[in-house]
């Protein structure tokens, strides 16, 4: 887990933002079917997750990534070396679905001038 995570209620009387770990991001993101079909409103997710309301709305609202958000140390999002890269990833794995991530990562650095670690 990166960073250190508030509980709910000290982040709200602080009046801190607070970025959720992996396991609660994930039983939240369940709840957004639920919410778009009006099923469930922000205040009754918020109840059921035992989160403020307002994190709620601000991980469910906004279209968001299929994975957790990630933060480096100092709070700022982080850039990857392989994010422009990515791109020819996925047009490797349509080529050849089973290529290995070592021969992958050749190919990235003789071609393409990848400097990142290995898998």
């Amino acid at each position: 887990m990166l960073g250190t995570l508030l509980l709910v209620g000290e982040a709200a009387e602080r009046g801190l933002a607070m970025l959720l770990d992996s396991e609660r991001w994930l039983e939240l993101r369940r709840f957004r079917g639920l919410l778009e079909s009006g099923a469930l409103s922000l205040s009754e997710i918020a109840r059921e997750t035992g989160l403020d309301r307002k994190t709620v709305r601000k991980y469910l609202s906004a279209p968001g990534p299929a994975t957790p958000p990630r933060r480096s140390p100092n709070g700022r999002s982080r850039a990857r070396v392989i994010d422009e890269f990515a791109p020819l990833v996925d047009a490797m794995l349509r080529a050849e679905v089973l290529m290995k991530a070592a021969v992958m990562h050749e190919r990235l650095v003789a071609e393409y001038g990848f400097t990142g670690n290995g898998p």
